[in-house]
């Protein structure tokens, strides 16, 4: 251990410090500071790890990209939807790697006394005390670390939710933990059943009340949990669920009821900071135990408003799919899906109902026509108007677990076409005359879908039409934060679920579009 400047260098190989020291003794240094101290204006990125900041469990949760150089390989479209977690860049003959959220740093060098490893550290310490300005361009391109002081009293905590995946790997992927409680006073390990029905009670988001440094997590109207928002890191300080409250967490490393560290799984939660925080800031996001910024809305919220676009038509919509019956020969004019078929979709020369069964999407459109060709999903949901994001989980989720089946695969498509040829049956099992196909010849379904799936240029789209939702209400919300106000944070958890959304479709090379009222 060397300690230089009120900073300490820690250098080890296979021994670490206990995890109960480092918390009571050791503040990490900032990503923010790490950033600039080896990402340097000039450097050359060669691998990086990034992290999606999505709440969704349907996005793509992590990727890493390996290149001689990043900058001329890596796109700019969504990245800042991620965050760097770990990276390696050249800086002139020197290679360097650094994961910020833990401050580790190394170089790649020969083998040296421990008086140079001395000075190596120093050199290090240095850099992260005396380097200002702004890490190198490439690095700016995702979202970027900040430190969580220099928002103190301007921004405010609004939503809670814990890293689910983060678990899962951890559990039956990297099989590192196992999850115990005592039952009689003997500790058993948890079924996979049990598992299961605990990490459900923790997938969902909380909302975050309080004024203080201390603020209380909230299911519905109850406390269930608090954090406290220190000056380094943000702590959780309590979690109360019923299924998960008596839980532990034991390393695999030791046989069962042996970890001499076996803690409780909210003391585990907080020590490996796999919880996320969203603020009323919008651009603000806590990952992995780090602030950070997106600084894709220094437009004030433009690139939301590029992929909303408005429909008159839904103004005046009623239901989803209207009322049926067995004469019944279209779906009404005034529910999402008559508007879809009336107005939405109408530059499409091949449009077909996919709802139910091994639903794709509400409905597929095709326009072999255009040059270049388009193939568009359309999800459709109807509701009271709402600037929440609750009217729109399960769409969001439907429209990313599906950008898969945009390819089109050739060997499901005798079997659609084949339930396609049938009339539409609602869910209470009403037989309708609703046509399935409601353009193109049925004959010719197969040649339509081979043509825009084989197209080389073929645009990707992807369509959540919904009533429940008005342009105009997102237009006046983001203005008002734009000149000061505190947004509503189920507003920000809509805005961050809807990114994310078009982020993923990005990801499956698709352009994706919310449909909604004016």
């Amino acid at each position: 251990m060397i300690e230089y400047r009120d900073h300490l260098a820690i250098l080890k190989s296979k021994l670490d410090l206990p995890a109960g020291f480092a918390t009571r003794y050791l503040g990490r240094v900032s990503a923010e500071h790490v950033d600039r101290a080896v990402a340097r204006q000039g450097a050359v990125f060669e691998k990086i790890r990034l992290r999606n900041m999505s709440l969704s469990k349907h996005v793509m949760r992590s990727k890493t990209f390996e290149a001689d150089d990043l900058q001329n390989v890596v796109g700019p479209a969504g990245a800042n939807r991620y965050v760097p977690q770990a990276y390696s860049v050249r800086s002139g003959t020197d290679h360097y790697s650094t994961t910020p959220s833990t401050g580790r740093i190394g170089q790649r060098s020969d083998r040296v006394d421990h008086l140079a490893l001395v000075e190596y550290a120093k050199s290090v310490i240095d850099e992260l005390v005396g380097r200002g300005g702004a890490p190198a361009g490439f690095l700016r391109t995702f979202a970027r670390a900040i430190d969580l002081a220099s928002i103190s009293g301007t921004a405010r905590p609004t939503i809670f939710a814990i890293d689910v995946a983060g678990f899962v790997d951890a559990i039956h992927v990297d099989r590192e933990i196992r999850l115990v409680r005592e039952d009689g006073g003997k500790l058993t390990q948890l079924s996979k059943s049990e598992i299961d029905a605990a990490l459900t009670e923790l997938d969902r988001a909380f909302k975050v009340s309080g004024d203080g440094k201390r603020m209380d997590i909230l299911d519905d109207a109850a406390s269930v949990g608090a954090i406290v928002i220190n000056q380094a890191r943000v702590a959780l300080r309590d979690l109360q669920l019923p299924i998960t409250a008596d839980i532990e967490v034991e390393s695999t490393e030791y046989t069962l009821g042996h970890d001499p560290n076996r803690i409780s799984l909210r003391r585990y939660i907080d020590r490996e900071n796999k919880f996320i925080l969203l603020f009323d800031a919008l651009s603000l996001a806590y990952i992995d135990g780090t602030l950070f910024r997106d600084e894709g809305f220094v437009d004030g919220g433009a690139a939301l408003l590029r992929h909303l676009r408005s429909d008159p038509l839904l103004d005046d919509v009623t239901d989803e799919k209207g009322t049926f019956a067995t004469r019944k020969a279209a779906f009404d004019a005034d529910s999402t899906f008559g508007v879809i078929e009336a107005s939405v979709a109408d530059g499409d020369d091949v449009l077909v109902c996919d709802d139910l069964g091994d639903e794709w999407a509400d409905y597929i459109g095709l326009n072999n026509s255009s040059s270049p060709p388009r193939i568009t999903f359309y999800h459709a949901k109807h509701g009271p108007l709402s600037l929440g994001a609750g009217p729109f989980h399960i769409s969001v989720s439907q429209a990313i677990k599906n950008l898969q089946r945009m390819s089109l695969p050739a060997e499901l498509m005798k079997a659609k076409i084949r339930g396609w040829d049938n009339k539409y049956v609602s869910g209470s099992g009403v037989k309708t005359r609703i046509k399935r196909i409601v353009r193109g010849d049925a004959g010719e379904l197969m040649d339509e879908f081979a043509r825009a799936r084989l197209a080389p240029d073929a645009v990707r789209r992807v369509f959540i039409v919904t009533s429940s939702l008005s342009r105009g209400a997102v237009e006046q919300a983001l203005k008002d934060v734009a000149v000061g106000q505190t947004p509503d944070p189920y507003f920000v958890q809509l805005y961050w679920l809807l990114m994310s959304f078009f982020s993923a479709c990005t990801e499956m090379n698709a352009h994706g579009y919310v449909i909604c009222q004016t």
